[in-house]
């Protein structure tokens, strides 16, 4: 299924794989000097925003694949317009969710900006800079429920169905 918004879904998906390397290559940096009485200063904090930067920029490639945990006892045994309602419902739960979520690590952010927070480790970091990549993983999480909404209301597949079940392929939701 093709998007307009792709190339950032692709964006956030590659920043997250760069997160995720960066933490073998932080670990092991800090392994090989230490052998040798040196370290990586501050590397614990380096692998925890590189974590949390892994997980938050993932959330939109991995929601479009369908490969997010989803509990569908009740939607997956609805069929036609029940199980359309059920999906809108879904989808607005989650939308207002990660809605709040984002708005609020926006601030944050923000915050951490305006009042120009540093970490506390040996290496002072500008603390918005590892916030920024929540705050954006999160924003990208939600224009792709935003555009999912948008789809099913035009009565076609939202992504994770579309792609997270070979089943579903292209059809609509009013086939089911």
């Amino acid at each position: 299924m093709r998007s307009p918004f792709d190339p950032i879904y692709k964006l956030t998906a590659f920043l997250a794989v760069l997160a995720l390397l960066s933490i073998a290559g932080i670990i092991l940096a800090d392994v090989t000097l230490r052998q040798f009485g040196g370290q990586v200063k501050s590397s614990d904090d380096f692998a925890g925003f590189a974590l949390a930067a892994t997980g938050f920029l993932g959330l939109a490639a991995t929601y479009r694949r369908g490969e997010h945990i989803r509990v569908g006892l009740i939607v997956d045994k609805a069929t036609g317009a029940r199980r359309t309602a059920l999906e809108f419902f879904a989808l607005t739960c989650g939308i207002a969710a990660i809605g709040w979520a984002t708005w609020w690590i926006g601030r944050l952010v923000y915050d951490s900006w305006r009042f120009n927070e540093v970490t506390m480790g040996l290496v002072p970091i500008k603390l918005w800079v590892p916030q920024f990549a929540l705050f954006f993983g999160l924003a990208v999480l939600l224009l792709a429920m935003i555009e999912d909404f948008v789809r099913l209301a035009m009565g076609k597949t939202p992504s994770y169905l579309a792609t997270g079940e070979g089943e579903f392929g292209t059809s609509s939701l009013a086939d089911r």
